[in-house]
């Protein structure tokens, strides 16, 4: 039976399909195979939706310029000459303009000036919640430093009294000693 044909028999109509060789199977091959330095491999397999785009092609034919005449020749070489022209004067064009200052902003310098003072602002708002935070620290050591260091004893009442204290230096008379004497406040 070929492949497509109806087969009519008893009460049913079918298509008979020939399926091929079963036992092949497309064996996909790695789009690339990626070998690290401990010495493992990864392959890495292109998708479905790679497989399905169609293969870029160059926008000219490749020709061979021996087998033409001399019309097609000169044509081939004269854009072939244009092509190249026009990429080294965009190369070079780029190259200028980036030494010339041409392809920046023409008020780059107020932006940058701007972005400097927007980070000026944000690193001293960062220092003066640093300073307040560290000032807090010590704040709280000092207060936890004095509840600490306080005495829980009671004093009595300071009353002071006079007392006559008399120094007596040997080898001296008793009239200047007596001269001497000074008062004191002495807390009892």
């Amino acid at each position: 039976m070929a492949t497509g044909e109806i087969m009519v028999g008893s009460n049913r109509d079918f298509e008979s399909v020939e399926l091929g060789d079963v036992q092949k199977k497309k064996k996909k091959v790695p789009r690339r195979v990626i070998h690290f330095a401990s010495g493992e491999t990864m392959e890495e397999y292109s998708t479905d939706e790679e497989e399905e785009l169609p293969q870029r092609r160059d926008l000219l034919p490749s020709v061979d310029p021996t087998n033409l005449t001399w019309g097609p020749y000169l044509w081939f070489y004269m854009i072939r000459v244009a092509a190249s022209t026009l990429s080294v004067c965009d190369f070079l064009g780029e190259k200028i303009a980036s030494v010339l200052g041409v392809s920046t902003p023409k008020y780059q310098y107020a932006i940058d000036e701007y972005y400097r003072m927007q980070k000026e602002v944000e690193e001293e708002e960062e220092e003066n919640e640093m300073s307040e935070q560290a000032e807090r620290q010590i704040q709280e050591q000092q207060n936890q430093q004095q509840s600490e260091s306080r005495p829980e004893t009671q004093q009595p009442e300071a009353s002071t009294s006079f007392v006559n204290v008399s120094f007596v230096m040997e080898g001296e008379d008793a009239i200047s000693a007596s001269q001497k004497q000074e008062l004191s406040a002495v807390p009892t």
